[in-house]
Order: C-alpha cells, then structure tokens, then sequence
C-alpha cells in the first residue's frame, strides 16, 4: 500500500519507514504537521495514513484526521505514546480503523493495516450496496428505515448526526435513523443549502437561529462548529 507517515519524532518517523518497507509497502511521504500531511496527500494520494496524535502545530492528529477522511476518503491508524482515557475517546470518535500504542514493532505495525484495510473495504462495499437506498425525487429524500423507504422533505430536515454506523435526520416533528455515513449525507445534501459544520453534524443553513463563536442553534439543539469547518459555513451565510 501506498502509506503516508505523520510523525513529529524524526527516529520514530525513519523507524516506521524501515518497518513499512520490510512490510513491502511505499512510503509515499512523512511530515511533521497536518500542512505538509495534506499536502502531501495532494500530490501522492496514499491509500492509508498513519497519524501520530501530538504532531507539530496547531492541529492534532485527531483533527488531521477529520480533513483527511472528509477530503481524500482514506483509511487512518493512530498512533500515540499517550493511552490515556481522554485521548483514546478522542481518537475513538474520529472512527479510527487502528490505533498502536507506542512502542510497537512488525507483527502489531502489520496487524494494524491489514485489520485497516479490510475494515475499509468492507465499509466501501457497503457504501457502494446502499447507494440506490436514498433517492432525491421533487426535492424529497427518501430515507431507508426499518427495511422500508420513507419519504422527507429536504427542506424539513433540521440537521444530521451522526450515531456511529448510522445517521439521525431531524425533522421538527420526528427523527429518522438510517445506516449512512455523514460524508456520504453532506455528498448528497450540500447543493440544497445543507453545511457540514462538525465531524458529527450536517445542518440545514436556513434553518440556523443564531450563531455564537464554537456553536450554532436549530431549534433547541446546540451544535458545535469546529475550526475546521468554520469558514466554509460563514462562506456559505448571507451577512450584514
């Protein structure tokens, strides 16, 4: 596999490219920061990412990770020499497809990418399985849900959260949880005024209440923005 390297140890970094290489993958790139991380994807297109979480800069791992699933829909292990509760929740709600505790060797390094690799491919069968579960028709979505197809307006919709597997869809009067991913509904949502605003929320833009710093309010629901996404949502606001 074609495996890029985001380690800000350069002896752990050369360590990592030695076991790759026995493995008889192709480091494609190393870098020390999440800028020369996603440009480096730009040019080589790795297949896998390898991100250590305390990296150089002001973006961590844990959000490297989120520009690198959003914008180029490749698989990523973490790595880390702090196991500690709080980072390993972080990094287990970026659905990570691996994470190795420092220090480690061949056999967990290649453990780690072949269960990545099948866990990937497994999720784009199913992606590419359900593709025809959601049809827009007369600006309606129809959303599979209980093994049957049902029918929302798009402009109902208040936002989506992602649950894991699964999507919720919240309308005013009720909730529709379906088995989809919340890049594949911002794939499907952005030309109809919808925003990715956090790794776990698309919103509905018209529906919007207010803005303060971090968050935004739809209805009663707080929703956070995260940097990352911060700019294209305000990008997207008709201002005064």
């Amino acid at each position: 596999m074609k495996i890029l390297i985001v380690e800000d140890d350069q002896m752990i970094s050369e360590s990592v490219g030695d076991i790759l290489r026995m493995l008889d993958h192709q480091v494609v790139g190393v870098a020390d920061n999440a800028n020369d991380a996603i440009e480096l994807c730009n040019i080589h297109q790795p297949e896998l990412a390898l991100l250590d979480i305390q990296i150089a800069g002001d973006i961590d791992g844990v959000e490297l990770a989120e520009i690198i699933r959003d914008q180029f829909d490749i698989p990523f292990i973490f790595t880390t020499a702090f196991a500690d509760n709080v980072t390993i929740g972080r990094a287990r709600d970026m659905g990570p497809f691996g994470y190795l505790v420092k220090p480690y060797g061949v056999k967990e390094v290649n453990a780690a990418i072949q269960v990545a690799k099948a866990s990937f491919d497994r999720l784009k069968k199913a992606e590419r399985a359900n593709a025809n579960m959601s049809k827009i028709i007369d600006n309606s979505l129809f959303l599979k849900v209980d093994n049957k197809l049902v029918k929302v307006k798009i402009e109902d919709i208040l936002f989506v959260e992602a649950k894991g597997d699964y999507a919720l869809f919240k309308t005013k009067a009720k909730g529709y949880i379906v088995h989809t991913t919340i890049k594949k509904v911002q794939d499907r949502l952005e030309n109809f005024n919808f925003q990715k605003v956090h790794r776990s929320f698309v919103v509905n833009i018209s529906k919007i209440i207010d803005i303060e710093e971090s968050n935004l309010l739809i209805d009663d629901k707080v929703i956070p923005i995260s940097r990352a996404n911060k700019e294209s949502l305000i990008s997207r606001l008709n201002l005064l």
